[in-house]
């Protein structure tokens, strides 16, 4: 059966009253579920920063429009538990291509989890928890669990019996803890480091799909900057960076949003001056105070603005497009 909260939805007579209600749709229903996955992922220990907290609404942002322009829609028994699902798994998509190390870890914890009848995992407010199957009906959950390597066991230490170290962080902690805490611990005592991989040009739009998910964000972000002032069209462009905290400005020109000469223009400059700072993207706020005659504190606050407004726009903007691509 239908989630009834679609029935307006799907009963609209024309495009613009569906353009309303996909809106409404997007802002009261799915848009506090997103804020409560991300807050609880938030709990858990493994934050995300505040551009990647950008990145995983602007995308489920996407995907659920899109869902919502077709027929798929009717398959939606649970709107609320649909718009967590998407979310768990942008986040984990997100974590997994820039933490390879960490959820290679995860999953194989989980699978030993889940194989051993002595173990247990479960949901709760807080995260995933963990412990022995006893301890399940718990509630006294621990969030972190700081055993350095002069303190670990030694069968703690052994990472070729993960069995037996798991069981001993039970039986140090004595009650329940959450998944993360357990596999930070692992990985700090069996010295997993995880290496930064810093992604190249060929590899920032990696496959069909995502290049067409990207490009199509990109294309309603562009517009949203041009419609800023000029200081906060610089004070946000010449810091913007990716997930690798390297300049991602070019990603407009990789997805074909814009050309060198259309960013030089919205910065107002030439498009010598923009090759001159191009290969130092993104530059520190000291330097751009500088361009604009500000101080840092300023600049800090005209990009903070400049996300808040583009974080409302790009939600209704995406919103619109989408409905007109459907």
């Amino acid at each position: 059966m239908r989630d009834p909260v679609l029935t307006p939805l799907m009963e609209a007579s024309d495009d613009d009253s569906r353009g309303q209600e996909l809106e409404r749709l997007m802002l009261q229903c799915a848009e506090p579920a997103v804020k409560s996955v991300i807050a609880r992922f938030a709990r858990s220990g493994r934050g995300l920063e505040r551009d990647e907290v950008d990145d995983v609404v602007a995308t489920v942002t996407l995907r659920l429009v899109r869902k919502l322009q077709t027929a798929g829609t009717e398959e939606i028994g649970d709107f609320e538990n649909y718009v967590v699902t998407v979310t768990y798994h942008t986040i984990y998509d997100f974590m997994r291509r820039r933490f390879p190390e960490w959820t290679r870890l995860k999953n194989r914890i989980r699978y030993l989890l889940d194989r051993d009848p002595r173990f247990a995992f479960w949901s709760t407010p807080d995260g995933i928890a963990c412990g022995l199957h006893s301890w399940r009906e718990r509630t006294d959950l621990l969030r972190s669990l700081e055993i350095g390597r002069e303190a670990a066991t030694p069968v703690m230490l052994d990472e070729s019996r993960p069995q037996q170290a798991v069981a001993a962080l039970f039986d140090h902690a004595g009650g329940p803890i959450l998944l993360d805490a357990v596999v930070r611990t692992l990985a700090d005592l069996w010295r997993i480091r995880e290496v930064r991989r810093m992604s190249s040009p060929s590899e920032a739009l990696p496959d069909p799909a995502a290049q067409h998910e990207t490009r199509q964000f990109l294309r309603v972000l562009w517009q949203e900057i041009k419609l800023l002032t000029l200081s906060h069209r610089t004070a946000l462009l010449l810091n913007l960076r990716d997930a690798d905290g390297v300049n991602a400005v070019a990603l407009f020109v990789l997805a074909r949003v814009a050309t060198i000469e259309e960013i030089a223009g919205v910065l107002d400059m030439s498009v010598d001056e923009l090759a001159e700072v191009w290969e130092r993207l993104p530059i520190d706020d000291l330097e751009i105070a500088g361009r604009l005659g500000v101080n840092r504190q300023q600049v800090i606050n005209l990009r903070r603005s400049a996300r808040e407004r583009l974080a409302r726009r790009t939600l209704l903007m995406t919103t619109k497009y989408e409905r007109r691509r459907g």
